[in-house]
């Protein structure tokens, strides 16, 4: 069990108001304080134009405010789409992202993302996420004990839905794959991460039942460590996931 605050970031299309239900069914599950970061579909489309610097700077101020009054060291973030893009931004490393060096990795104990496009075709109007990957390939702080887990559903197969063969297009070369209605499973997976396929699961509510519908979808991808009354979070043995391979690929996550 981990007494680690957790940051929900919604992805580009979602008001933080969307997520209060995934807050409420986390909080309750896990036991800890749950904040959504104030970013807004408004701020979304700023940071297509101006790079994401702003935006991450509010995922940064509500990480800092969670762990101020949790009076805890680390949080767990949980990105849904584009909001793990966010995240990793966030997490950072050595190289600076629009002239600012970011750190959270210092201040994170766990990534979790859901239905997040890491991985994407070589294409101009993915250029961020490509850049994103760049400077930050894969699980970058994995070996230094930073904990990454990718969820991806599996709902809709392109190859006999026309329709889900388009919107995975926006992110592959070939959209007739599996994926959770909007973003291909291959896509969603982060090189050097744990893995999670959900079946079942789509990629928001208005496609059908999606990663915060319910406690019992919330329950399947939410690790068992992390679970009031679970294990330590330092003891990371008998996980059903898998961990991907490390290789990689960029913004129009929704």
């Amino acid at each position: 069990m981990s007494n680690a605050p957790i940051v929900i970031v919604g992805g580009a299309s979602w008001w933080p108001s969307s997520y209060r239900n995934l807050a409420g069914m986390l909080r309750e599950i896990s036991g800890s304080e749950v904040h959504i970061a104030p970013v807004t579909p408004l701020d979304w489309i700023l940071g297509y134009l101006r790079g994401l610097g702003q935006l991450v700077f509010q995922v940064a101020s509500t990480v800092d405010r969670a762990l101020l009054e949790n009076g805890a060291k680390k949080a767990v973030l949980v990105g849904h789409s584009a909001g793990g893009l966010a995240c990793r931004v966030y997490i950072g490393g050595d190289p600076p992202y629009g002239g600012r060096r970011y750190s959270g990795h210092r201040r994170v104990e766990s990534l979790i993302t859901l239905g997040t496009p890491h991985t994407v075709a070589d294409r101009e109007r993915l250029t961020p996420i490509t850049r994103i990957n760049e400077l930050f390939p894969g699980a970058l702080h994995e070996e230094a004990g930073l904990r990454y887990l990718s969820v991806a559903g599996n709902t809709e197969d392109g190859a006999s839905s026309p329709k889900a063969r388009k919107r995975y297009e926006r992110f592959v070369a070939d959209g007739r794959v599996a994926g959770d209605g909007v973003v291909p499973v291959d896509s969603a997976l982060l090189p050097g991460s744990e893995s999670l396929v959900v079946d079942g699961t789509y990629h928001n509510e208005r496609l059908g039942r999606w990663y915060g519908s319910d406690q019992e979808t919330v329950r399947r991808w939410w690790p068992e460590e992390l679970r009031a009354g679970g294990p330590v979070v330092e003891d990371r043995t008998g996980s059903n996931s898998q961990k991907v391979p490390s290789s990689g690929e960029g913004m129009d996550a929704t």
